[in-house]
């Protein structure tokens, strides 16, 4: 086997392992409960040692991490094949909204148990990485003068980023049919857009 293979095996294998890892920890903090699940119960439901875990995720809330980067991966996806990348802003959004709200529909009882622990465990109101996304879609869309010029692309994606989990957050709370998630999370969209759009 030449250094190469050993080394894509290798690879590979490090990706399976990270994947197991995060699949237990997921299953674990719908079952029991984020501040109920320790490392060494993951450790343990991924069959491997607790000081993998460490190797792999340093600490719990990057599990969280973890989770809400593959959400951002699949909206971010579902845009690009719909070629949607240079279209206008409110095309842009909508499309990552409506993929943001069918993956929490999708799996409900993960959202609520990984959501809710972002919310109450790590400063997701803070800088987070969705609000920088947001704050590139609207730098593009300023450019092509969608946007007005004295809006701060970073602000208004801040702007957006917290809408999204005060929005999400309220979902959580209630009962999932009488709350239509994706209406909500759309009606956001157009009031922001409102307010940072050239009239």
């Amino acid at each position: 086997m030449t250094a190469e293979a050993t080394s894509d095996r290798r690879t590979r294998q490090r990706h399976e392992r990270r994947d197991r890892l995060f699949q237990a920890a997921v299953e674990l903090f719908v079952e029991r409960g984020y501040e109920n699940t320790t490392m060494e119960d993951i450790a343990e439901r991924a069959d491997t040692a607790r000081a993998t875990v460490f190797n792999h995720f340093q600490r719990k809330t990057a599990f969280l991490d973890e989770w809400s980067l593959r959400r951002r991966e699949r909206a971010m996806t579902a845009v690009r094949a719909e070629n949607l990348e240079d279209r206008p802003l409110r095309e842009v959004l909508s499309r990552y909204l409506i993929e943001l709200a069918r993956n929490s529909l999708d799996s409900r009882a993960e959202t609520v148990a990984c959501m809710g622990a972002a919310i109450h465990s790590t400063n997701v109101f803070g800088n987070p990485e969705l609000a920088r996304q947001f704050g590139a879609f609207v730098a593009r869309a300023q450019e092509t003068g969608e946007i007005r010029p004295d809006i701060d692309p970073a602000q208004a994606g801040l702007l957006l980023a917290t809408a999204y989990f005060g929005t999400l957050s309220s979902w959580i709370e209630s009962e999932a049919a009488p709350f239509d998630l994706q209406e909500h999370l759309l009606h956001m969209l157009e009031m922001i857009l409102r307010g940072i759009a050239v009239r």
